[in-house]
């Protein structure tokens, strides 16, 4: 499983926020044995959007996005993937109850753009979303995989993590992972440090060794 992170919002990219999903999830991909190629991060317009997707389908099988999933006409991310994958967007009867039910509890008014966050792909897997609104979508189509996430971490954490890793395990048919160790040295420099080390790296396969 070779994946690639897609991380939607023009606020990463202005500075205004730092994308801490990607991080998150690169980590608990390595817990379960699957491979990170590439971050991608795309403001909220749907041609860069799209072409962020073309590009993706070409170098991974497992894509992942993060982000555009509210309610606003700015939240464009499931409406370019259903447009790049030919796909409908139908409106899930038990994520829409879910978010009718949040406005009474909370006594705030539902414009009716909220109800844009019950949409998903036609087909999908629902991830319910336990922490908000806007529920995430898995689904395969042509093989490659396709998750959608909130942008928020406190959704987009308890969603990865409860929904998506079992999704995802599924699909992996095994329990491998990806173990890391960071060995620190000191009082030699990065460049003699490798230099001595040059046979190992050279002959590196499994486990990989990088100098940093």
């Amino acid at each position: 499983m070779k994946a690639e992170i897609i991380a939607v919002g023009s606020e990463l990219l202005l500075g205004q926020i730092t994308n801490t999903n990607g991080a998150f999830i690169s980590q608990k991909l390595a817990e379960i044995g699957v491979d990170i190629h590439y971050h991608t991060v795309v403001g909220d317009n749907p041609k860069r959007l799209d072409e962020a997707i073309v590009i993706a389908q070409q170098r991974a099988n497992t894509i992942i996005f993060t982000g555009g999933l509210g309610p606003t006409k700015d939240d464009l991310t499931k409406e370019t993937i259903a447009a790049r994958l030919g796909v409908s967007l139908v409106s899930n009867e038990e994520a829409l109850t879910e978010i009718q039910a949040y406005f009474k509890r909370t006594g705030r008014h539902m414009t009716e753009n909220n109800k844009k966050q019950a949409l998903v792909l036609d087909g999908s897997h629902v991830l319910p979303n336990r922490h908000g609104m806007a529920p995430g979508m898995a689904m395969e189509k042509d093989g490659i995989r396709y998750l959608l996430l909130p942008g928020p971490p406190h959704e987009m954490k308890p969603m990865f993590e409860k929904e998506a890793i079992p999704f995802l395990l599924g699909a992996l048919g095994t329990n491998d992972v990806i173990a890391s160790r960071v060995l620190k040295f000191y009082g030699i420099g990065e460049a003699e440090l490798e230099d001595r080390v040059q046979t190992i790296i050279d002959k590196q396969t499994n486990p990989t060794v990088a100098p940093l």
